[in-house]
């Protein structure tokens, strides 16, 4: 399903998620072999498909944040969701909703945002085919499956993942169940989670939120 524009987009714990005209939204359906219950590393995957097809289309320096935004610098220009699809009590596959701010430049964009933000044409100050880069993705997502299925394992995924992460080896702030725990994101788990080395040892995160606090370390 793709939509020119929506009017309550919104992304992670139900946070608003502007969608103007002149966007690319668009949600995909995923049954994957490997099972449902890997929604975190899919939308991981999807990510990396993401970064790769922003490249593509001449977009410089992008960098994923964990969980599920994609980054230039410290300015978001895509985000994504993955959510289980269910009938009845049967979870059957996956939801994975992309955004990625495209030919809307920010300046035309409502003050206030709440975080930095930029668009593809900002960055490369030009417009692209929405059809192109929508293509682009898919064709990433099904060469990560791929491979995902080939090798039954996501290593590969977490590999790439890793070459482009603008959180690992940056100073973080966990927040999580009410309260927040500092540290260093020092890598990725198997199961997708955020690995962080905290005064009081390693700590996996899979649910909570993480801020940068500051660049690498």
């Amino acid at each position: 399903m793709i939509a020119k524009r929506q009017t309550a987009g919104r992304g992670r714990k139900g946070r608003p998620w502007l969608s103007p005209i002149g966007g690319l939204y668009f949600s995909i359906i995923l049954k994957p072999r490997l099972g449902t219950e890997n929604a975190p590393l899919l939308g991981l995957l999807s990510a990396c498909a993401v970064a790769r097809s922003l490249a593509a289309v001449g977009v410089e320096n992008v960098r994923l944040k964990w969980p599920n935004d994609v980054l230039i610098g410290e300015s978001k220009i895509a985000g994504i969701l993955s959510e289980a699809l269910s009938i009845g009590d049967e979870t059957v596959g996956l939801v994975i909703g992309i955004g990625v701010n495209q030919n809307c430049p920010i300046s035309e964009m409502p003050p206030g945002l709440q975080w930095p933000t930029t668009s593809i044409i900002d960055e490369i100050g030009r417009e692209t085919s929405i059809e192109y880069l929508l293509c682009s993705i898919v064709n990433e997502i099904d060469r990560l499956l791929q491979i995902l299925e080939r090798d039954s394992s996501f290593a590969a995924v977490l590999d790439e993942w890793r070459e482009v992460s603008s959180t690992l080896g940056v100073r973080v702030r966990i927040h999580e169940e009410g309260k927040t725990t500092d540290g260093i994101a020092k890598d990725i788990g198997a199961d997708g989670a955020l690995i962080v080395e905290t005064d009081d040892g390693l700590v996996n995160v899979l649910l909570g939120d993480v801020s940068h606090l500051r660049t690498r370390e």
